[in-house]
């Protein structure tokens, strides 16, 4: 029988299979090129495995183990098919860390390794390709955000590597596409849930407004140095989404008006700027 066939079938699977074999498929085929077997069944397979308490914990560190490795496999490579193996590794390490925020199991080195290479790897990520013809979501960018955002809500998120998390997501808006284009595929709203989780745990507002100027900065610099160019325009493009959408999320809570006057503000300079 197929790895599909068992996992659409995965409550039969589970009474007459060895699990552990059933794991090693799983890992082998995560970054599969079959956008179903590969986000549809293996994905959510391993969430119903995680969450509903059918794996040891020397199962579930195996699992997160493996899938960090993935994390640098063929990092840098471009439009390459590595890059469905470590974006969907990024997610199933997401499962284990939500599930050790209920019930601890991880030791201290292997978060302190996972946190760390949660930000390592969004630094280091190359392909950005959103939605692939014929392959499936590679999402990169917004896996990598739903990565690092579970490990700043994580309790042993060190709240010192707040600015190294602040630097790494603002490298991403300014990231060059593969396909020359900027983000079409909402990886700017992804981004900002890991904004929100490190002013949960304490970034102040006054340490957003500076970052927050620093982006706009970094844009007119661009701007300076190449002019109206389409490589401008596609970071530009980045930039005004992610300040707007982060403005609005603010503005749904009600909460943190002067760094949304000042969010509002950039936007309205940027806005005269082009159009008037």
């Amino acid at each position: 029988m197929t790895l599909k066939s068992e996992l659409k079938n995965l409550e039969t699977t589970l009474q007459h299979s060895n699990l552990d074999i059933l794991i090693e498929r799983m890992l082998v085929n995560v970054g599969s090129t079959d956008s179903e077997l590969r986000d549809t069944l293996i994905y959510n397979s391993f969430g119903k495995l995680i969450f509903e308490d059918y794996l040891t914990i020397k199962q579930m560190n195996h699992i997160f183990e493996v899938c960090l490795r993935n994390l640098f496999l063929d990092i840098g490579q471009k439009e390459n098919d590595s890059v469905f193996t470590r974006s969907f590794s990024a997610l199933v390490i997401v499962l284990v860390l939500k599930k050790d925020r209920d019930k601890r199991f991880l030791s201290d080195e292997i978060l302190k390794q996972s946190i760390e290479g949660s930000i390592k790897y969004l630094k280091l990520e190359e392909d950005i390709r959103g939605y692939v013809v014929g392959k499936g979501w590679g999402h990169s960018i917004a896996h990598g955000a739903d990565l690092l955002t579970e490990a700043i809500s994580h309790p042993n998120f060190n709240i010192e590597l707040s600015s190294e998390c602040l630097e790494t997501i603002k490298l991403c808006l300014f990231k060059d596409s593969t396909i020359e284009l900027p983000f079409v595929d909402e990886e700017e709203e992804r981004l900002i849930f890991a904004v929100e989780a490190l002013q949960e745990k304490g970034v102040t507002d006054s340490e957003m407004e500076n970052w927050i100027l620093k982006i706009s900065d970094e844009l007119n610099e661009l701007l300076e140095k190449e002019g109206y160019s389409l490589n401008f325009f596609w970071k530009k493009s980045n930039v005004i989404n992610f300040l707007r959408g982060y403005y609005f999320r603010l503005l749904y809570k009600n909460d943190c008006l002067k760094l949304r006057e000042k969010i509002a503000n950039i936007l309205e300079q940027w806005h005269k700027q082009m159009y008037n």
